[in-house]
């Protein structure tokens, strides 16, 4: 039999009779028909729940159980599967009512031919769709073997093209002895082999450009930056990149220690606080579930857990204890899901993530709740001091329909978010209501900012940054709130996801930038000179033409770059490292100056600053709120004196309180900001003589 023509629909009637005549018209319209008749929500969600279905016939009502009430129960599910409804009576207004509601055609009773002309058409899309899912599985496991490869492998890879490097992963990079590819990329090949052997290594790279590449391995004495010699067994083969022909160098390495080979790939998925698996791994993870589920071969349920209170927690043992108390809820984590079909992660920071494999959303709430119920009796203990706390869960289940890794876990985070919003300590499950509540208040968001960028509707405060030490000089802190309709004013937490994901950052980045600049004129024509910090977003750091519209933009203001402070944190500088360093040096030739912010959160190794031209360094603030402990006051001891040394000044933010002004004075720290000075104000009036 031609399983194309096998179809599996779910037909909801008046009569098991009437669903079979309904499946006697498929069979004998050339289908092999394998079908459950269902009468009411119930048979329906049972369905749903033990087997994949390809299509949903119903009739308009059934009793009290009606198709649209089955439509919902198909869209809570996360199911791809096509609803055909059809009525006695069929108008415009019922067939738009029940097409909005998820149905892709409404037919007449009794229009048979129609009914089956549909069918044809809504199964043919569906086979459709699920290639396209298939394919797509397909090429994001192709792109994560090539990434595995290329970016993951121990073994240094490098692609050449007429003898320069256009790629290297970093264990080539390391391997000859640079710290990033852009110093690579100026540096021809022929210069990192040994000058007696460079005619041979010639010869080589001339027979693979006429398509008689080497065979086996050559062995050539290499050279590394700082001028060591060494042996290295070499590989060559033809490959491209973006459909550029190039040469693609292997260098092999290789281990017979295979338990030490075991300990790194080990190291490499684990988080070594908890010991779970880390956020990279995990993701990995996700990803796959996705993939598996494309393929409607498994069923995955995914949690996002997070303590309620930790930051008390923190404030009460300081961040050492805080950490065992971390180790000790992970544990607990551990011993509620099983051992077998669970994946546990810490996710970021205090956040726990779960990856099930195989429940159903029943088996993986019960889980949730247990966890939850269960870290109430819990009394976690830490240098002789005993805490409890509470955790939000949000779960959701990972489907066919689930787009990728990103779309599950961001699900997942808006169901935990919904839990802590009711009150903490209970488990929210992710629901088609929640997806389209979500997105409707993005969309009214995303509305009030596309119109705040067209009629002025943003409002600049300002925070002033005061030197410990009498430096001289006024500087303010930019920062950006937006109008809502009634005129209150909405903080940059409840709008900037909503703008990042509309595309709309780099747009708010030049507004503030623009109007930043504004107010520095306007400032000197009442003859005070100020210095602003400005924000710059990820988005608007990856942007190429950002540097050229800003020195466009201080000459036709007529304005020195040494008035303008660009800022951007921490995070977004690590996962931006090349695009952060070339708009370092861009803002150096136009003589702005840079800050780092939140300097400290998600590295306490500082090496990376070395690939940024710095003027400031802000050390974040929740170091300063927990000055009073040893480890605050090692990482603001260690950011200042990183700050000498590399003649970087550095900011203390978020002072509440003068409590901390004794330990930033003694540690060298040169300038604060925070509410303790003053809270954000519309106007730029500091009295920084008060100050001195």
């Amino acid at each position: 039999m031609d399983n194309a023509n096998v179809i599996r629909p779910l037909i909801l009637e008046e009569s098991a009779n009437e669903a079979e005549a309904l499946a006697s018209a498929l069979r004998n319209a050339g289908y092999a028909v394998r079908y459950k008749y269902v009468e009411d929500a119930e048979d329906l969600q049972e369905a749903l729940e033990n087997q994949s279905w390809d299509i949903l016939l119903a009739a308009q009502q059934i009793g009290d159980f009606s198709a649209i009430q089955a439509l919902g129960i198909i869209k809570k599910s996360g199911k791809d599967i096509p609803c055909v409804v059809f009525a006695s009576e069929r108008s415009d207004a019922l067939t738009v009512e029940t097409m909005k509601a998820g149905a892709v055609d409404l037919v007449a009773e009794g229009s048979q031919e129609h009914l089956l002309l549909v069918i044809e058409r809504e199964i043919n899309n569906l086979q459709e769709r699920r290639e396209h899912r298939r394919c797509k599985s397909l090429y994001n496991e192709s792109e994560k073997r090539n990434r595995v490869l290329l970016d993951s492998s121990r073994d240094p890879i490098a692609y050449i093209h007429e003898g320069m490097h256009i790629y290297a992963n970093q264990s080539y990079q390391e391997i000859f002895g640079y710290d990033d590819l852009e110093e690579l990329e100026s540096v021809p090949i022929m210069d990192m082999i040994s000058p007696d052997e460079q005619q041979s290594f010639k010869d080589v790279l001339r027979s693979i450009s006429n398509n008689e590449p080497p065979e086996g391995t050559l062995e050539y004495q290499a050279v590394r930056e700082d001028g060591e010699v060494f042996a290295a067994t070499m590989e060559f083969s033809r490959a491209s990149i973006d459909g550029e022909a190039c040469t693609q160098v292997m260098i092999h390495r290789k281990s017979d220690n295979k338990a030490l080979e075991k300990e790194i790939e080990q190291l490499r998925q684990q988080d070594l606080l908890t010991g779970l698996y880390n956020n990279q791994y995990f993701m990995e993870q996700v990803q796959l579930a996705v993939d598996q589920a494309n393929k409607n071969e498994e069923k995955y349920a995914l949690l996002y857990i997070e303590p309620d209170n930790f930051k008390n927690i923190k404030d009460t043992l300081g961040i050492a204890e805080s950490d065992l108390v971390l180790s000790d809820i992970a544990k607990y984590i551990q011993s509620v899901f099983p051992e077998e079909g669970s994946q546990i992660a810490r996710y970021a920071g205090t956040i726990f993530t779960v990856l099930l494999s195989g429940p159903l959303q029943k088996e993986a709430e019960a889980l949730a709740e247990k966890l939850s119920s269960g870290i109430i009796d819990k009394i976690f203990e830490a240098d002789g001091k005993s805490v409890t706390t509470t955790c939000s869960i949000g779960l959701s289940t990972i489907t066919e329909t689930t787009p990728d890794a990103k779309k599950a876990i961001s699900q997942t985070e808006a169901a935990c978010s919904i839990a802590k919003e009711k009150g903490g300590s209970q488990v929210h499950v992710f629901s088609v209501e929640d997806a389209l509540a979500s997105l409707e208040a993005d969309k009214r968001i995303v509305t009030l900012l596309e119109l705040a960028l067209k009629n002025n509707r943003f409002v600049l405060q300002y925070q002033p940054i005061v030197s410990l030490h009498a430096e001289p000089g006024e500087r303010y802190e930019v920062l950006l709130r937006l109008k809502d309709q009634d005129e209150s004013l909405i903080m940059p937490a409840d709008f900037m996801a909503a703008a990042e994901q509309a595309g709309l950052m780099n747009d708010i980045d030049k507004w503030v930038i623009k109007n930043a600049a504004r107010a520095i004129l306007d400032k000197r024509k009442m003859g005070k000179e100020i210095q602003l910090f400005i924000k710059v977003s990820a988005d608007s750091l990856r942007d190429p033409n950002l540097l050229v519209w800003i020195s466009k933009l201080l000459q036709a203001a007529r304005l020195h770059g040494d008035s303008l402070v660009f800022e951007i944190s921490e995070q977004v500088a690590l996962e931006n490292l090349k695009a952060a360093k070339t708009f370092s040096n861009g803002l150096q030739q136009l003589h702005c100056n840079m800050a780092l912010d939140h300097a400290g959160k998600e590295s306490e190794d500082l090496t990376y600053l070395k690939h940024l031209q710095l003027k400031y360094l802000k050390i974040d603030g929740s170091h300063i709120s927990n000055v009073a402990s040893d480890e605050s006051q090692e990482i603001i001891q260690r950011i200042a004196e990183t700050g000498r040394e590399n003649n970087i000044l550095t900011i203390a933010e978020h002072v509440q309180d003068p409590t901390c002004l004794a330990v930033l004075w003694q540690h060298g720290v040169n300038f604060i900001q925070g509410y303790y000075l003053q809270p954000p104000e519309d106007s730029l009036d500091y009295d920084f003589s008060s100050s001195d």
